[in-house]
């Protein structure tokens, strides 16, 4: 017997949106009903984030003959929305980026626009500690209402950012929620919060619309599910009526084949000592780097494997030493300058603020590293560093292949795949991996692994810094497993399975 269908909160009808020549959303239709988790799918570049800016009102839709459309809770909205007529009347959008001001505090980044006034305009600033304290603290945010956001660890930002998101929705009637990777920040011990917040959203009879590009997510927590290809919904279905094959090839347009390429046991010579690394977070971690392995560095939130690759790259000031070849650098010298000259490369998890830079070219992201061989008789010859950027974003499928888009303006996975180029070309002796796939779509995460593993059979050490369990299992020679700062096992061989992993950094963790 079909489920009885409920209400339809959100409708949307005839939605395209161009770019220039550049159709990005082609004549979308999509429906979310009251109470349902409803997953939007897709690969990088696909049209969802543009499709989840027209919902929320910063991008308006293109004119067309019917007319692009769209319903709440049965009404029709005047289009184009702007942002806060969007949320007035009850769709709150939390982006991948959070949104955040990191030099504003908690409470005013919860409640900046809500704040409860006095006569005058005045804020009743300790009734809105006590409310921001409460709703932290049901939300599992261990977080002082005063305490700057900045100082907050990545995990609790994304929960901040949710929960502001979850107090703006209507109290008294359906809205939706929209949820652009909301767990792509977030370690596998820390989705279930994300998940228990979603279920209780849905028990409000709102729609809840959840970008995510963890397939086992959507399995686990959402009721319908819509993949949109090339601008175009190409697959609705209810997700009790789906396999994560039947999704990636739907995502795709074609069977996937193997994710992970074959892994290779051979390993050469030592490439990287690190001796009692201690920091913030890490205590006394000492872990030997092969040519031509690559090593994984796991653990629960929290349990140093964030912190790692920034002390070994000079990054975090800690104790410990560094070797690459035959001389031992004190941790509390080692700089990225330093690191570089060593043969070391990283590639950080938060590509936006850290890795790249939005602003600037293509061209001039990639081609920095390797700039000097660039330069004739004193000035830059800029045709030949297009040209070898340009090369380079064809081996390493960079969509579009043009070096003079800004990289903010490239998809998630576009921009790791190019960042990945920065660094691969200066064939390091060491490359530091943290968090290489967050956020990235199926299709960009199989081109990656591919050039991980080539980089590792070109005799670079790789050191993965992860908590996708998954791919530690498929891609690694060995993995570390860390807790409270200190490495507590380490798997290889047999014992290098996904659900070992998981069983390893979870046990001996103190009751809680």
């Amino acid at each position: 017997m079909a489920a009885p269908s409920r209400p339809t909160v959100l409708s949307l009808r005839n939605i395209s949106k161009s770019f220039g020549s550049r159709r990005v959303i082609d004549d979308v239709d999509l429906d979310v009903e009251s109470g349902e988790v409803h997953a939007l799918l897709g690969q990088n570049g696909s049209g969802k984030s543009t499709l989840i800016k027209i919902l929320s009102g910063v991008y308006e839709p293109d004119p067309a003959g019917g007319g692009p459309f769209m319903s709440l809770r049965g009404e029709a909205l005047a289009l184009p929305l702007d942002p806060s007529e969007a949320v007035a009347a009850g769709i709150v959008a939390v982006h991948q980026d959070l949104a955040l001001v990191g030099e504003a505090t908690v409470l005013e980044n919860l409640r900046i626009g809500r704040f409860a006034t006095k006569p005058g305009w005045r804020i009743d600033w300790r009734r809105e500690r006590q409310a921001a304290a409460s709703a932290l603290a049901a939300f599992g945010i261990d977080a002082s209402p005063d305490r700057r956001t900045i100082d907050l660890d990545e995990v609790d930002r994304a929960m901040l950012a949710i929960l502001r998101g979850l107090q703006g929705l209507p109290g008294d009637r359906p809205g939706i929620l929209v949820l652009d990777e909301p767990t792509a920040h977030l370690p596998r011990d820390g989705v279930e919060r994300v998940f228990a917040a979603i279920r209780r959203v849905a028990a409000d009879g709102h729609g809840v619309m959840l970008v995510t590009h963890r397939l086992d997510e959507v399995m686990a927590i959402t009721d319908r599910v819509s993949v949109i290809r090339d601008g175009r919904i190409r697959y609705v279905a209810a997700t009790r009526d789906s396999t994560e094959r039947a999704l990636v090839n739907a995502i795709l347009g074609f069977e996937l084949g193997d994710l992970y390429p074959q892994r290779e046991e051979a390993r050469g010579d030592v490439a990287l000592v690190a001796n009692g690394l201690s920091g913030r977070r890490v205590s006394e971690l000492s872990l030997t780097a092969h040519r031509g392995e690559i090593l994984g560095v796991t653990g629960l939130v929290g349990a140093g494997q964030e912190e790692a690759p920034y002390l070994i790259f000079g990054g975090r000031q800690g104790g410990g030493s560094i070797a690459v070849g035959d001389a031992a650098i004190p941790q509390r010298e080692m700089t990225p300058a330093r690191a570089i000259e060593a043969g070391i490369a990283l590639l950080p998890a938060d590509r936006r603020e850290a890795s790249g830079i939005g602003a600037l070219s293509v061209r001039e992201n990639v081609s920095f590293p390797a700039l000097r061989r660039f330069f004739r008789r004193g000035a830059l010859d800029e045709g030949s560093e297009r040209t070898h950027v340009q090369q380079l974003l064809g081996t390493f499928d960079v969509r579009p292949r043009d070096p003079e888009l800004l990289l903010s303006s490239l998809s998630g996975g576009n921009q790791q795949k190019a960042l990945l180029a920065k660094w691969f070309q200066t064939r390091p002796k060491v490359l530091l991996l943290h968090e290489p796939t967050h956020g990235i779509d199926i299709g960009s995460r199989r081109t990656i692994f591919k050039l991980i593993r080539e980089a590792a059979d070109a005799g670079s050490a790789i050191i993965l810094f992860s908590a996708e369990y998954a791919d530690l299992a498929h891609l690694c020679n060995r993995v570390i497993v860390m807790q409270h700062g200190r490495q507590v096992a380490e798997l290889n061989g047999a014992s290098l399975s996904e659900e070992r992993i998981i069983a390893t950094c979870m046990m001996n963790e103190p009751a809680t």
